[in-house]
C-alpha cells in the first residue's frame, strides 16, 4: 500500500488504543513488541510480520496513525476486517494461497466501490 504512491502522505486509521501506543512507538524509534510475540527469523530467514510493520513506522515519512473510536460498520473497516479473515483462512489452510493474489484485489475493489456508493449518496 504505502509503494503504491510513494512520497504522498498515508494516515491509518486504528481503532484499538493499545495497538496505537505501540505504533507511535516504533514511530520513535521504539522496539516494543506485543507480550509473546516471537521476533525470530520465520522459515527461509523471513523477518516477521510486526517487525517489518515496525521497521515501516519508524522509517516511513508522511506516515501518521490516526485512532477511530468504533468503527464497526464503517464500510472500509468492514473490509479490512474481510481481507484480515481472508489472511486467517490462508493460514489455517481453508483458502489456497495461489488464490490470494486473485482474491484480495477483487475483494478490495468491491469494497471500494461499496464506500464510494454510499459516499455519494
Amino acid at each position: 500500500m504505502i509503494d503504491a504512491h510513494p512520497g504522498r502522505p498515508v494516515e491509518v486509521r486504528v481503532d484499538n488504543l493499545q495497538a496505537l501506543r505501540l505504533l507511535h512507538s516504533w514511530q520513535q524509534g521504539g522496539t516494543d513488541m506485543p507480550e509473546g510475540y516471537d521476533t525470530h527469523l520465520r522459515s527461509q530467514g523471513r523477518r516477521p510480520s510486526l517487525v517489518k510493520l515496525q521497521l515501516l513506522a519508524e522509517y516511513t515519512p508522511d506516515l501518521t496513525f490516526v485512532h477511530e473510536k468504533a468503527h464497526v460498520g464503517h464500510p472500509l473497516n468492514e473490509a479490512a476486517d474481510s481481507l484480515a479473515k481472508l489472511g486467517l483462512r490462508c493460514v489455517r489452510g481453508v483458502v489456497p494461497r495461489t488464490e490470494l493474489p486473485r482474491l484480495v484485489p477483487l475483494w478490495a475493489a468491491n469494497a471500494l466501490a461499496d464506500y464510494r456508493r454510499s459516499q455519494a449518496a
